[in-house]
């Protein structure tokens, strides 16, 4: 409600040994409501750095070189997207790139952007790390093999940019319905046809051994949801989702899945009975007739 801030913005441009530089500069014209805002917020807007002043200077002035020095530094890496961020991320991509008056941009909807996140760090591709505070999103292996094997044009938000373009011209009766789709169908099996297996896919696609199948001799690899046998054959898989290790108060992680594997049994602290009491046991692991994986208890002291 207060008066426009006024200011005069000046870019000045100065070649110097046939290189370019480039400084900017404000100059404050009227306070307006920025008046109030230091009045309110004085002490915590005199922490923030003052915009330069540039001199008043006139096109193809002649200027000279003050002085000059040589810093040596390190670039910092890129910070890791939070949740927040990467909304705002896939909110503004490829804006620049879309048309007046589509009805979306960026990549999904407000209502779908937070969920599409959600699935990805279901379906193991994303994971979150940090502390309750703040958390990051980081790609797991199996995501980091997704954008390897992904090509070019679907990674790509222009692509969106360009369909979404196309939906405007066919709101418009610019573009029949069936000639998008025609192009669809073709970039889609020309993409299946020519796309190229890109080196190293092969690596990071493969799942990871962990250890040697009790049963059969195989070995074992993890996926989404457990450790399973590589022979079809064969039965054998210890769950991530475990019954056994729930009663126990327990969860079947890598580390426990790599000890029983290696030496078909695990010792486990403070387990939990059914009466809330904690105590310390081995977990056996054998196979049934058919190579199922089986677990039994051992208690300290033989009891």
């Amino acid at each position: 409600v207060g008066e426009p801030h006024c200011y005069a913005e000046t870019t000045l441009t100065t070649i110097c040994a046939g290189e370019e530089f480039s400084a900017k500069g404000k100059l404050v014209l009227s306070d307006g409501w920025r008046a109030m805002e230091r009045k309110m917020l004085g002490e915590l807007l005199g922490k923030q750095k003052e915009p330069a002043v540039l001199p008043d200077v006139q096109e193809q002035s002649q200027c000279s070189v003050a002085g000059v020095e040589l810093k040596e530094g390190q670039t910092s890496p890129p910070k890791h997207f939070t949740e927040d961020l990467l909304l705002h991320a896939m909110e503004i991509a490829s804006a620049d790139s879309m048309p007046e008056g589509v009805e979306r941009q960026g990549i999904g909807t407000p209502a779908t952007r937070a969920a599409t996140i959600e699935k990805l760090v279901q379906k193991g591709f994303l994971e979150r790390k940090g502390t309750k505070k703040t958390k990051v999103l980081l790609p797991t292996d199996k995501g980091k093999a997704l954008i390897t094997v992904m090509p070019e044009e679907i990674q790509s938000a222009d692509m969106t940019a360009d369909w979404e373009a196309k939906l405007l011209q066919i709101e418009r009766s610019e573009m029949e319905p069936s000639e998008f789709m025609t192009e669809i169908n073709t970039m889609i099996t020309e993409l299946v046809k020519n796309t190229e297996m890109k080196k190293g896919v092969n690596a990071l696609m493969k799942n990871k051994i962990i250890g040697v199948c009790p049963n059969c001799g195989a070995n074992v690899v993890e996926r989404e949801k457990g450790w399973f046998c590589e022979n079809r054959e064969c039965r054998f898989v210890l769950w991530k989702d475990n019954a056994f290790f729930k009663r126990l108060g327990k969860r079947l992680d890598s580390h426990v899945a790599d000890k029983l594997l290696r030496d078909g049994r695990v010792r486990l602290k403070d387990c939990k009975s059914a009466k809330g009491k904690t105590y310390n046991a081995t977990v056996l692991l054998s196979c049934e007739a058919d190579g199922r994986s089986k677990f039994s208890l051992e208690f300290e002291g033989g009891c």
